[in-house]
């Protein structure tokens, strides 16, 4: 039993009880397939419930220098809705500052600008490591 369950540890042990209990249970090809994908997306969605903010955030910051629109680093909350909200603004300050320095032809910070976009990147093929429609 846990006692203080996270997010992450919800969807991890729904994910278990679908591979370990139903799966087995299950004669249907199709509906099979249907577990497996269920399952890939409670892994998937673990992971990101896990680390989302944070990453956010990281990346927030990020895009905030990179535009020079750094403000300090403490936002109003913390909650899921908020960060996405300041993640936003900060992607749509990061891709006009992308576009200026495109305009202008400033090759190194282009190269920054793509650096960053690489990570998040990154992070977006972590989360979806093995997500493929399995069987189709």
């Amino acid at each position: 039993m846990i006692s203080r369950p996270t997010t992450e540890q919800i969807l991890n042990n729904c994910s278990r009880e679908l591979t370990e209990v139903v799966l087995p249970a299950v004669e249907d090809e199709t509906v099979k397939v249907t577990v497996m994908m269920l399952d890939l997306v409670l892994r998937n969605a673990a992971l990101r419930a896990a680390h989302e903010i944070a990453w956010m955030t990281d990346e927030i910051a990020a895009m905030q220098a990179f535009a020079g629109t750094a403000r300090p680093p403490a936002l109003a909350s913390l909650h899921l809705d908020a960060v996405a909200e300041a993640y936003g603004a900060a992607s749509e300050a990061f891709s006009a500052a992308m576009e200026s320095a495109v305009a202008a032809g400033d090759d190194a910070k282009v190269r920054r600008g793509a650096e960053l976009m690489d990570r998040r990147v990154g992070r977006e093929e972590e989360l979806m490591a093995g997500w493929t429609p399995v069987g189709r």
